[in-house]
């Protein structure tokens, strides 16, 4: 089931307060398809954040917390409802939750409690690749007090701003806003290259730091043209089996896309708790370049194990799942089975797509790490490295993060690539 929770329950009237909309799974497996909208009263404003949580999973025993930020125009007793507050539970049945309500006390606000809030915004977002222009960008002070000894830098792992980094001003009054301008010259081409504006200042109850992540539409309209390269996780975790970090696992692999110099070359679909079914039907809808499974894996088999429609352990026969990509793999590139012990699994892939590449696990292997594979052999993917560099690439991760005496580096497998 999920449990959603609203903190703090007391906050003072006619401030700006952060609230945390907290959404846990305590049921026994993952809930998937978590809608949750969050309805404010009257006299209680939503001035950041969203009404609405999405979530594709939420895996037992985890939690996900939305951040908004409030203000209560008077002091008193607000109740907070949802007009909308659905899931499926882990067996996959749809659960829609009525008569939600979250009850929070408004203060009257003391004349000492007057603060400043800061928010920095950037004007322009698209930008020549390799080339020097200003980046615009706006400070506003909405908070109630002033501030003095503000200090705004920009950064980028793909940004250089040699040239006046740093905006300074002595004082930001209360409700007002200033503009800085940076000189940028954009290394890499892309639809959202990170950068960095961080603000320091100092307000009447000493000094701040706020740490803030842009994006910039950098080189033109062909960055949006290519063809993306389509990778699709397929993770299973049975109730009845040792309970593995998928979801840190797929969390990873977004992140370390995501800081690629190459991130816009990619894009993730997920299906998460999947019986053989979802597994065929992943395939044909998303039509994926790159297929990673993560979960269980070995038995007399040694196959991937998926769930069956009742929620419990089923090992995929090799030859069923073989049958199923020389049907549905006419796309692939490269198939990750990082579950232990797949070998066979790998090997018969392998000889069925003899143009891609195929990843699979000797032995057993640890959840960590498994993890630790992933991360590094994703970070060479997002940097556009070949998959042989990739595939030595995570190996390289697992021994630098290696614990106790067993060797998991010496799980991974490569077979394939057209060699």
């Amino acid at each position: 089931m999920i449990d959603v929770t609203i903190a703090p329950d007391r906050i003072p009237s006619g401030t700006p307060t952060e609230l945390d909309v907290r959404l846990t799974n305590r049921g026994p497996g993952a809930s998937t398809n978590v809608v949750f909208t969050l309805r404010l009263p009257a006299g209680l404003g939503l001035l950041e954040g969203k009404d609405r949580i999405e979530r594709s999973v939420i895996m037992p025993g985890d939690s996900f917390v939305a951040r908004i930020r409030v203000r209560a125009r008077d002091a008193g007793r607000y109740e907070l409802t949802s007009r909308s507050f659905s899931y499926r539970d882990h067996r996959g049945l749809p659960q829609h939750v009525t008569g939600f309500a979250a009850v929070i006390d408004a203060t009257p606000m003391r004349a000492n409690e007057t603060r400043p809030r800061l928010t920095v915004e950037v004007l322009n977002s698209d930008f020549p690749l390799a080339q020097w222009d200003v980046l615009h960008g706006r400070v506003t002070n909405d908070g109630d007090a002033d501030i003095s000894h503000l200090e705004v830098t920009i950064s980028g792992p793909a940004i250089t701003a040699e040239r006046n980094r740093r905006f300074r001003m002595a004082r930001l009054p209360a409700g007002t806003t200033a503009d800085a301008s940076f000189h940028i010259c954009a290394r890499e081409a892309g639809e959202a290259v990170p950068v960095h504006l961080d603000m320091a200042y100092r307000g009447p109850d000493g000094p701040h730091r706020i740490e803030t992540t842009h994006t910039l539409r950098v080189g033109g309209d062909h960055v949006s043209e290519r063809e993306p390269t389509r990778i699709l996780f397929l993770g299973a975790n049975p109730p009845d089996t040792t309970r593995l970090r998928i979801d840190k696992e797929f969390r990873e692999i977004q992140h370390e896309i995501r800081l690629g110099k190459e991130r816009d070359r990619f894009r993730i679909e997920t299906s998460l708790a999947v019986r053989p079914r979802d597994i065929s039907l992943a395939l044909l809808d998303v039509e994926p370049h790159f297929v990673h499974f993560a979960g269980h894996g070995g038995g007399g088999e040694e196959s991937f194990a998926s769930e069956d429609d009742s929620g419990k352990a089923f090992v995929i026969p090799v030859a069923g799942l073989v049958a199923l990509f020389e049907v549905a793999g006419a796309s692939m590139r490269c198939v990750v089975v990082n579950a232990c012990s797949t070998e066979r699994l790998a090997r018969d892939l392998s000889s069925a797509l003899p143009h891609a590449y195929v990843i699979g696990m000797r032995q057993p292997v640890g959840d960590r790490a498994a993890i630790q594979f992933s991360i590094g052999f994703y970070q060479a993917v997002a940097a556009g490295r070949p998959i042989d560099d990739a595939f030595r690439l995570g190996q390289a991760q697992m021994r630098m993060m290696q614990e106790g005496p067993r060797p998991d580096f010496q799980a991974p497998l490569l077979l394939g690539g057209g060699s």
